[in-house]
């Protein structure tokens, strides 16, 4: 597990000092897949390089497995580096080493392992992350795609307990981040290996993230479940951040059902009920006219969701009605304001 507590780091420019981050406070639990979303200059670069001590904070305390790491000598530190795997943006691979030498670097640089260890562990790797036919090509020879793989397996070669992952895949194309995501979880789910990753999209933090901390001006501003935080996110920054990941647009709608005296309502699906008929259902209980104007069907890593802005034509009666038989079917219903 690591734990968090009052972190904060100051740099001083031209006389001037800049706090990247103030008051940071996180608990990330062991096998869990744990998100950091911001936007740029947010901080979470700097977040993510405090937990190795790439970045040393200027207060506060990390700890790992309840060793507080700010405390550790070179020695120390050396040893928590090789338990600690990094991925890159931009990949930093050795171009003048074929893709079995980039991977087995970290594994040389220890001196612990025999050249039939490496050899092994070189290949399980390959491997893993689906690159068996391609170990003595050289950088310049792959994919952007296949050049993070190289970069994961290489993270990977020491066994680390956590992999940290600074923005890896903001590089690749679409198709290729989905592939790179789905990868990360199933290293995350074979190795139960930690894994903690900083990212500007919802969209990475929604497919493979278990709980999610928001981070705006080097001040964490919202955290939680990445259920909870994406469907119904409660700071400016979060709304702000999943409202460019989602076609619903509110303010529209507001206008359409204020024109047309309808009674705008969101209202949000979680699990099983995703797929059920339930609006079906009330449209032929009640006499309200009922009318889909807006919504998404999809899942949050395993968690199947659907949020919709649907509009309610009746007497104040026929509303209440349905909203009561939506929050029965364990449906959450919110209203929007500024809508009657």
């Amino acid at each position: 597990m690591i734990r968090i507590e009052q972190l904060a780091k100051n740099y001083s420019h031209q006389g001037r000092d800049i706090r990247a981050l103030h008051n940071i406070n996180l608990n990330i639990e062991t096998g869990q897949v744990f998100g950091i979303i911001g936007r740029s200059g947010a901080g979470k670069s700097t977040l993510l390089r405090a937990l190795n001590l790439l970045e040393r904070p200027s207060s506060g305390r990390v700890l790992i497995d309840d060793e507080d790491i700010t405390s550790f000598d070179t020695q120390q530190l050396h040893t928590l580096r090789q338990r600690v795997g990094m991925v890159f943006q931009h990949f930093n691979l050795l171009q003048a080493k074929t893709v079995a030498e980039n991977i087995s670097f970290p594994l040389k640089l220890t001196g612990k392992y025999s050249r039939q260890q490496i050899s092994a562990r070189v290949a399980e790797l390959l491997e893993l992350v689906g690159l068996h036919e391609h170990g003595s090509k050289y950088p310049a020879q792959l994919s952007g795609g296949q050049k993070q793989r190289v970069g994961i397996a290489r993270a990977l070669a020491n066994y680390p307990q956590l992999l940290l992952c600074d923005e890896a895949t903001s590089a690749l194309d679409p198709e290729t981040t989905q592939a790179i995501l789905r990868l990360l979880l199933d290293i995350n789910r074979k190795l139960g290996l930690t894994i903690v990753l900083i990212t500007h999209e919802m969209q990475v933090i929604r497919m493979i993230c278990d709980r999610v901390a928001v981070i705006e001006a080097g001040e964490i501003v919202e955290t939680g479940d990445v259920v909870d935080v994406f469907l119904h996110p409660q700071h400016a920054v979060t709304k702000s951040l999943v409202a460019e990941n989602q076609a619903l647009d509110v303010d529209l709608l507001r206008q359409v059902c204020r024109d047309d005296n309808q009674q705008l309502l969101r209202i949000t699906y979680i699990g099983r009920a995703t797929h059920e008929p339930i609006l079906s259902r009330i449209a032929m209980q009640t006499r309200a006219d009922i009318s889909i104007l807006q919504g998404v069907i999809a899942s949050i890593k395993d968690t199947p969701y659907g949020q919709l802005l649907v509009g309610v034509r009746g007497t104040v009666t026929d509303r209440e009605t349905v909203i009561n038989l939506l929050r029965s079917a364990e449906v959450r219903v919110d209203a929007v304001e500024g809508v009657a």
